[in-house]
């Protein structure tokens, strides 16, 4: 009879962390024959005082101080075969809300229930690598370096919760994180090489962007088919098919210095248009000249990152370019490529850690030729945070965020479309909040 052990996890450090489950398998495989289950959660709360440049809109004014947090839970288990073989299941839910009820809280508001954010199951062994199959992470935030949230309120401006998902959505920069929920949360196989004298490799599929249930046959195909290839006019510029990864990184030392190095591209092809429709009307600026775009590009995104360690001292950079808009989603003939960098640095001396981010994003945004937007969106953010671990369960953050937007000819103020007019070119918004962070 196998044997169940019931576990939690003493050794989480009171540095926010993006989520318990964005890494590989059990540190540490259990007994042969046997299961170790983990019920491990999070919950943050904080109050926040934000400003930005659409705090007051069409006669609506926010208020400027406000309380938001989380509740996140990862329930899961690693086992040992007798053989050795190790396997398991991850999971991680999320909070949930409505906008029914809103500012009252009664049965149709606030918190409506949990959803899937990841689950996925693991197999293999040190020596030969893991599988994972399930909605979960790829090599592309898997097997890459120079992005973090181990300090602040674990989110900063990658808005997946924290102080920069409550700042009004026009004005919060956009970046093309590594670590990103377009990406994470679809079905995918991945597999992870074993660490050979410093190196491993890693290599992802994924037919379609649907998460579990949205992989499920449809009765009639449709536009809303998770499982969908083509349709009449396709199916707009963020759902993808046949998504690869791939990706390479090392890790050394030399004498006190710690290092690594990771490159990693990523591929996916649009939803095709069967009906051969124009998808946009580009027109040419110098001539006038009309041409009818009928497809989107591929998705084609290069990654270079690396990091350096030295006593509690981290200094990480990120960079990626390629054929992509903000939110992974696909350009047209005529849009530029996009580029992002990001650089961090964190210390941490015992129950402390400060942290401070800048990253840089330019991107097509609104632009078309012709459509009187600026050739670039470029989007910008800064971010500082500290953290007191109490006790390895119990800890008290603060986070400062800035950041910028900028499109010429674009209103980011209101609807975020083309309009020619210097009118909402420029966003601008900041944040400051202090919490407490409970992990077990």
């Amino acid at each position: 009879m196998r044997k169940y052990l019931l576990a939690t996890v003493a050794s989480l450090s009171m540095m926010a962390a993006a989520s318990g489950v964005a890494h590989a398998q059990a540190a540490k495989a259990p007994a042969p024959g046997t299961i170790v289950v983990h019920l491990n959660g999070l919950l943050n709360d904080q109050v926040n005082d934000i400003g930005s440049s659409i705090n007051s809109v069409n006669g609506y004014k926010l208020n400027p101080i406000g309380m938001t947090g989380f509740l996140r839970l990862y329930p899961g288990f690693d086992g040992t075969t007798e053989g050795g073989l190790q396997y398991g299941v991850a999971s991680e839910l999320r909070t949930a809300y409505t906008n029914a009820g809103v500012g009252i809280h009664e049965g149709g508001g606030g918190v409506e229930s949990l959803v899937i954010r990841r689950a996925y199951a693991y197999v293999g062994t040190k020596q030969s690598g893991y599988v994972r199959f399930g909605q979960t992470d790829g090599t592309w935030d898997l097997l890459t370096t120079g992005e973090y949230y181990n300090y602040g309120d674990g989110n900063e401006w990658n808005s997946d919760g924290g102080v920069g998902a409550a700042v009004p959505g026009n004005a919060a920069p956009r970046g093309l994180f590594s670590v990103s929920g377009a990406l994470y949360t679809t079905n995918k196989i991945v597999y992870l090489s074993p660490d050979i004298a410093g190196f491993q490799v890693g290599f992802d599929f994924e037919p379609n962007s649907n998460g579990f249930k949205e992989g499920e046959s449809c009765g009639v195909p449709g536009v809303n088919c998770g499982t969908l290839a083509s349709a009449p006019g396709g199916a707009g510029n963020g759902r993808r098919k046949n998504t690869l990864g791939a990706a390479a990184e090392y890790t050394g030392k030399a004498g006190a210095l710690g290092y690594k190095v990771s490159a990693a591209y990523l591929m996916a092809s649009p939803i095709g248009n069967s009906s051969g429709s124009a998808l946009e009307t580009i027109v040419s600026p110098q001539t006038g000249a009309r041409t009818a775009e009928t497809g989107y590009k591929g998705l084609r995104v290069d990654q270079l990152s690396a990091q350096v360690t030295f006593g509690g001292f981290l200094l990480g950079g990120n960079f990626k370019s390629g054929q992509v808009n903000n939110g992974y989603t696909f350009v047209l003939p005529g849009q530029r490529d996009a580029m992002f960098y990001e650089v961090t640095g964190i210390y941490t001396m015992g129950p402390a850690t400060i942290g401070a981010q800048y990253f840089d994003d330019q991107a097509a945004g609104a632009y078309l030729p012709g459509n009187g937007a600026g050739r670039t969106e470029n989007d910008y953010g800064f971010d500082v945070g500290a953290n007191y671990a109490l006790s390895p369960h119990f800890g008290v953050y603060a986070t400062y965020l800035y950041g910028h937007r900028h499109q010429h000819g674009v209103n980011l103020a209101d609807t975020g479309a083309a309009t020619g007019k210097a009118i909402g070119n420029n966003v601008q918004s900041q944040a400051i909040s202090a919490g407490a962070q409970l992990k077990w």
